[in-house]
């Protein structure tokens, strides 16, 4: 233990009085009072509500294969594939039990120091189960058995871990022909709302390979032709039905921010040629982005009519590694940011048309950039437009230092008190809480330096506080405790 001295300390990322004042005295205590709302996730629903025990801390943390739960953390398998004696192939190979894996990678986890993945997984294992070992090649076994008793007690359910962190808002991601019978079942989970996100991907994407049936699913299930008309026909009322069952945003991810102003004959014209395969396009086509562009028109118009959020992620390319994808699908380690995407260009037709704050039935847009070199561009549209936002760092730039390094960006070149709060993108509800513990450091931390330095005074770094931790949430997307 002389070795762990210091690491995750109680005063650990806060680095100024001010920060350990704004973490103790505010951001505990309002954590305490309004629990964790998060607005991005891809949480298993069906797994929580049916609320069955984690069999063992490999599938509640790492990768669950039983398909009707199936999520994995990809964070976790990435970095890990990196080391020595830990690949994908290993992790997904259903041959080698739980039990091995977990020892694998416990080998390779000390080589992981310094990456916030060591230290969310260390902190669920200290928050959750009060064991502070490493791990390592000599505690695995230890850490399994410990765990592996304490997951089947009844406050280690799904559900019971998440009342236990505070959680009160959770939005989940999904596709527009789902039936949402699993976000009705959860109105019966006291204390934790549930809401759908429409993301409609599969619906835009025309260079992927399954972009026809996917269009035909959804016509059949709306009884919609299958023409461009049918196709926007069929996406309103799926909307609709997400509407009416609580749905706040929809989510998009673009390998670039698509808003062009399209004609409809334009956008006929493509969908024709792809729908007939008289063409096949790619991902940088010109007739992706049009194509795209349109339908985010008609998205965002959904959107307004329906007081709903759209949350545009993008610079995202994905299955960039053939390898994993061909052996092992979406979603394993294999997509990486670009470097190189066009943001004004594209954007200002839709947020002239939709964001500008011209009157208040305008909705707003959150952008979140894969690439964190954007952020300044997100920041100057969103002094630029009113309904727009800058959204919290995720995915490949949630880092401690890419997320303080954003904050201070923000607070000195726009308004903190109106960019988007922190998201998950959690698969395991075990990591929630110490995401957000995370999140809460790092906000204090920013915060406390701007104070710390005169930069701002101490109301004001508290105003921010609460902005980031809960009201920016609750006002963005219209929400109610």
């Amino acid at each position: 233990m002389k070795d762990s001295v210091g690491y995750l300390s109680q005063n650990w990322l806060l680095d100024t009085k001010e920060a350990q004042s704004l973490y103790f005295e505010c951001a505990i205590p309002l954590r305490e009072k309004v629990g964790i709302v998060d607005v991005h996730t891809h949480h298993n629903l069906r797994q929580i509500v049916e609320n069955n025990p984690f069999p063992n801390i490999w599938r509640a943390e790492v990768l669950e294969d039983k398909e009707e739960y199936k999520n994995n953390d990809h964070y976790i398998i990435q970095l890990a594939a990196k080391c020595n004696g830990f690949s994908q192939a290993l992790a997904r190979d259903p041959q080698i039990s739980d039990y091995d894996k977990w020892i694998a990678l416990c080998g390779v986890f000390p080589y992981l120091e310094g990456n916030h993945v060591h230290q969310w997984i260390h902190l669920d294992l200290r928050r959750m189960f009060g064991i502070k070992e490493l791990l390592s090649a000599k505690t695995a076994d230890k850490v399994w058995e410990l765990t592996k008793k304490h997951l089947q007690r009844k406050e280690m359910l799904p559900q019971s871990i998440l009342k236990k962190i505070g959680a009160k808002i959770i939005f989940t991601t999904d596709d527009p022909v789902d039936d949402l019978a699993y976000h009705k079942m959860a109105n019966s989970i006291e204390g934790i709302t549930f809401l759908p996100t429409f993301r409609p991907d599969a619906y835009c994407n025309l260079f992927e390979d399954n972009w026809k049936s996917n269009i035909e699913r959804i016509c059949e299930l709306t009884e919609q032709d299958t023409t461009l008309r049918g196709l926007i026909k069929a996406l309103k009322v799926r909307h609709t039905y997400f509407a009416e069952r609580g749905a706040k945003a929809s989510d998009h991810g673009l390998l670039e921010p698509y808003g062009l102003k399209i004609s409809q004959k334009r956008a006929e014209e493509i969908f024709h040629q792809v729908y007939n395969k008289k063409a096949k396009y790619n991902l940088r086509s010109i007739e992706t982005k049009e194509f795209i562009s349109y339908i985010m028109h008609q998205f965002c118009a959904m959107n307004q009519d329906k007081g709903m959020v759209t949350q545009i992620h993008y610079g995202a390319v994905r299955n960039a590694n053939e390898y994993l994808f061909k052996n092992w699908g979406v979603d394993v380690g294999g997509d990486v940011s670009t470097e190189n995407v066009n943001i004004i260009e594209n954007l200002q037709p839709l947020l002239t048309r939709f964001f500008s704050g011209e009157n208040d039935n305008q909705g707003h847009l959150i952008l979140y950039p894969m690439n964190q070199i954007f952020a300044h561009t997100n920041i100057m549209l969103e002094r630029a437009f009113p309904n727009v936002h800058s959204g919290f760092p995720w995915w490949h730039n949630d880092s401690p230092y890419i997320m303080e390094q954003y904050l201070l960006h923000t607070a000195g070149s726009s308004l903190l008190t109106s960019s988007g709060g922190p998201v998950c993108d959690g698969r395991k509800i075990l990591s929630e809480g110490s995401r957000f513990e995370i999140f809460d450091r790092i906000i204090c931390k920013a915060v406390g330096n701007l104070v710390s330095n005169g930069q701002i005074t101490y109301n004001g770094g508290v105003r921010m506080l609460k902005a980031l931790m809960y009201e920016n949430q609750i006002r963005l997307f219209s929400l109610k405790i």
